[in-house]
C-alpha cells in the first residue's frame, strides 16, 4: 500500500508541470480567441466565432507562441497567409509574429522573399522588412553575409550598398565578404566611410589596407592615401628584389671582371708595340 501511494505521488509530481503548461496554453488560446473576435469582429462574424476559435486552436498548436502572436497581430489573414506559404509556413508565421503587416506584405505574400527567409533565417527577414525592394536582390546574391550587412544599416546606407553592388567599377568590392563583415560590424559609420571612399577602395591595395584594420580609418585616426602608398611601395620593392636572379648577376660580375682583365692586357700589349716601334 505504501509503495502504491509513493508511486501515485511520484506520477503526480511528474505530471504537474505538463498539466500546468497545458493550462497556460489553453488560457493563452482562449485569451487570443477573445481578443481576435473583438479586434477583427467583421472577419469573425463572417467566419463564425466557433469555427474561428477552432482554427486558432489548431494554428496555435502547430506554430506555438509565434502562431498566437501572428493571429493577434493580423487576425484570420495570418492563418490564410500561412496556408498559402506551404513548406515555408514556419518562416512566414515567424515573420508575421515579429513584424505584423510588414511580415505579411514583404515575406509571407512574396514567394521569393519567403524562400530567402526560410534559407537565411531572421537576419534575412529583418533585412527585407527594413530595406524592402532594395534588399531582395542583395540578399539573393550575397546570401547570409549580405543579409547581416543590411540588417546592421539604415535604409539610406542600404541603398548605398545596393548602388555599389550595381556599379561595375565597385561591384567586386561590394561583394567582398570581408567588406560585408565590416558593414555588419560597424553599421552606418562603416558604410558611410566606404561610400565616401568608394573610388579609393576600388583599388586592390587600398582595399587590402582598409580591411586589414578598418577601425582607425573609420575613426579618422588613419588615412587611406598613406596606407595605400605604404602597401604599394613595399610590395613593389619586394617584388623587384624577389624577381632578381642572383645566379645571373654572379655570372655577369665574373664576365665583367674577365673582360676587364682582357682589356688591361690589350692596353699593355698596345703600349709595348708603341715602344718597340722605330
Amino acid at each position: 500500500m505504501k509503495r502504491l501511494m509513493l508511486a501515485v505521488c511520484l506520477l503526480s509530481a511528474m505530471l504537474s508541470p505538463i498539466v500546468a503548461d497545458a493550462a497556460v496554453t489553453t488560457a493563452a488560446i482562449r485569451e487570443t480567441v477573445e481578443f481576435v473576435t473583438k479586434k477583427f469582429s467583421k472577419e469573425a462574424a463572417e467566419e463564425g466565432t466557433e469555427l474561428l476559435a477552432k482554427k486558432i486552436e489548431v494554428f496555435a498548436t502547430k506554430y506555438g507562441d509565434d502562431g498566437l502572436k501572428a493571429v493577434r497581430e493580423l487576425g484570420p489573414q495570418a492563418m490564410t497567409a500561412a496556408g498559402k506559404a506551404g513548406a515555408q509556413a514556419p518562416a512566414a508565421v515567424r515573420a508575421m509574429a515579429r513584424y505584423g503587416d510588414d511580415g505579411v506584405e514583404w515575406i509571407a505574400k512574396r514567394p521569393q522573399n519567403l524562400e530567402l527567409a526560410a534559407k537565411y533565417g531572421d537576419d534575412a527577414v529583418e533585412a527585407i522588412v527594413k530595406h524592402k525592394e532594395v534588399a531582395e536582390p542583395l540578399v539573393k546574391e550575397l546570401g547570409e553575409q549580405g543579409a547581416k550587412a543590411l540588417k546592421a544599416v539604415s535604409p539610406q546606407q542600404g541603398r548605398q550598398l545596393a548602388m555599389l553592388a550595381a556599379d561595375q567599377s565597385t561591384a567586386a568590392m561590394a561583394r567582398n565578404p570581408q567588406l560585408l563583415g565590416v558593414v555588419s560590424k560597424y553599421g552606418d559609420n562603416g558604410m558611410n566611410f566606404i561610400w565616401r571612399n568608394k573610388g579609393a577602395l576600388a583599388v586592390g591595395t587600398t582595399l587590402a589596407a582598409f580591411l586589414a584594420n578598418p577601425q582607425p580609418f573609420i575613426d579618422g585616426t588613419a588615412q587611406l592615401a598613406q596606407a595605400a602608398g605604404e602597401n604599394f611601395v613595399k610590395p613593389m620593392t619586394e617584388g623587384i628584389v624577389g624577381a632578381i636572379d642572383w645566379t645571373v648577376i654572379a655570372i655577369l660580375v665574373v664576365m665583367m671582371v674577365g673582360l676587364g682583365g682582357v682589356w688591361r692586357s690589350y692596353l699593355k700589349h698596345r703600349a709595348a708595340l708603341r715602344k718597340a716601334a722605330p
